[in-house]
């Protein structure tokens, strides 16, 4: 193990509290309403999957992985606007394994010649910490430190509200809203930092083109520290297949570059984060992102036309 990192996660269970931010940042924010935001679920206006991956730092040794997997659609069978979502998301980070499962479900109605939409999350957070890896050098029975696995639970709930327009969004919400706590065997706890997420987007078709400029802005806070993404995207039409690519900037932090595609209500996109603080391009953090969309109107009452047969005497 690095020992940046072994050092950083001695000074964690060190003490028997520890504070920690629970969820990763994905390049594909802009693509991850509902993910960052209860009041996403349905957005699209049809049934979503989607899978993400990220892989932070590469090249460090047990460096930060997270992989998503999220399905919402809208509830086909009650009048108005009501939506579901369900989400599970894994994230390993040197020997901390975090799982956060949750469910989604937002309301929206028109307003303003948009969609206004409300929403709420529950969720079950769960941590793992295995200590095998661990060398103590000498006591191997330190009381600060758990033997073996230790893992703990807890329920969160978050909320938020998104705007929706033809030509932009934006939508604010909070996530971890109870700050739950986690208890990792009798001496150790992981107290969870409820962070307030902002975003906001746009769409500016160019005159006589086939290509549309979608500017987006994320910013995330747990009111101590904070970090804002900036993305520049295009998107080109041609032949039923939409090519999109950009750059993200972050202050401080990095930039990203992405290049996907969506056909067939399938969307694929790559992106990859260079660490602007001196970490090198080698070491910085690839994202994967994968969807699909799934026409619901088989579940709408449609009438059903046909010609009428007379048998004329």
């Amino acid at each position: 193990m690095k020992k940046w990192l072994f050092t950083a996660l001695l000074a964690v269970f060190a003490l028997t509290k520890a504070d920690a931010q629970f969820d990763a940042h994905f390049t594909h924010y802009w693509k991850m309403l509902n993910f960052y935001n209860p009041a996403g679920a349905g957005a699209e206006k049809r049934m979503l999957i989607y899978a993400a991956y990220s892989n932070q730092l590469t090249g460090f040794e047990n460096n930060p992985k997270t992989m998503l997997l999220n399905i919402d659609a809208p509830i086909p069978f009650i009048n108005g606007d009501h939506n579901l979502g369900l989400g599970v998301v894994n994230d390993d980070i040197g020997l901390f394994s975090n799982q956060h499962l949750y469910i989604n479900y937002a309301y929206g109605f028109k307003l303003f010649g948009g969609r206004l939409a409300t929403g709420v999350q529950l969720g079950l957070v769960n941590s793992i910490f295995d200590s095998k890896e661990i060398i103590f050098g000498g006591d191997n029975n330190d009381p600060a430190f758990p033997s073996g696995n230790a893992n703990g639970n807890s329920i969160d709930f978050g909320a938020g509200v998104l705007y929706q327009h033809k030509y932009f969004y934006a939508g604010i919400s909070g996530i971890h809203l109870n700050a739950p706590l986690v208890l990792l065997g009798e001496k150790n706890e992981i107290q969870i930092d409820p962070f307030l997420n902002f975003t906001a987007g746009g769409n500016i078709p160019l005159k006589n083109t086939l290509i549309t400029i979608q500017p987006s802005l994320q910013v995330m806070t747990d009111l101590v520290a904070w970090r804002a993404d900036i993305t520049a995207r295009g998107t080109y039409n041609y032949n039923e297949k939409e090519f999109f690519g950009g750059i993200t900037y972050s202050p401080t932090t990095s930039v990203a570059f992405f290049l996907g595609i969506e056909f067939m209500n399938i969307t694929a996109s790559y992106g990859y984060e260079l660490f602007t603080s001196g970490i090198g391009a080698k070491n910085g953090s690839h994202d994967i992102y994968l969807g699909y969309k799934i026409d619901l109107n088989i579940f709408k009452k449609e009438k059903n036309k046909h010609n009428s047969i007379r048998v004329l005497q």
